[in-house]
């Protein structure tokens, strides 16, 4: 297993994920543990590909409440879901704490760690981490 950098043509930032190489080159799909794997089918799943992104166990309450309508600065809306952890997810950008929706916390995107699609944010204060992911991204079954 080696680590491969991809970035993008466009200047933003890369993200790294965990691929195969094998003779031919480069695995296209990312090492990423799911329910095939596990044989648990439980969980929330990325909707573009089907790749495992966390469990239901993982919810938790921020500032009182699991669920949080946001919108960003350019005026789209997003519903979101918060979790202790997204196992399914890779972490995409430098940390930021501009337009936070969660005092406190700088933010960083979050993407599927097997098609790339974007599912959200990571949350971090100090030690507190959590992901505020796009409900609409996910789906319970496969």
């Amino acid at each position: 297993m080696r680590v491969q950098v991809m970035l993008p043509e466009n200047g933003a930032a890369g993200l790294i994920c965990l691929h195969e190489r094998g003779q031919d080159g480069w695995d296209e799909n990312p090492v990423v543990a799911d329910d095939e794997e596990t044989g648990d089918s439980s969980g929330l799943f990325c909707r573009a590909c089907g790749c495992r992104i966390t469990s239901d166990d993982q919810r938790i309450a921020v500032n009182g409440s699991h669920t949080h309508t946001f919108f960003n600065p350019d005026g789209l809306v997003f519903e979101l879901g918060c979790f202790g952890q997204a196992q399914g997810c890779l972490i995409g950008s430098q940390a930021s704490t501009l337009f936070t929706w969660f005092a406190g916390f700088a933010w960083r995107t979050v993407s599927c760690a097997r098609c790339g699609a974007h599912l959200g944010w990571r949350f971090e204060r100090g030690d507190t981490v959590f992901f505020s992911l796009i409900l609409t991204a996910l789906t319970d079954g496969r």
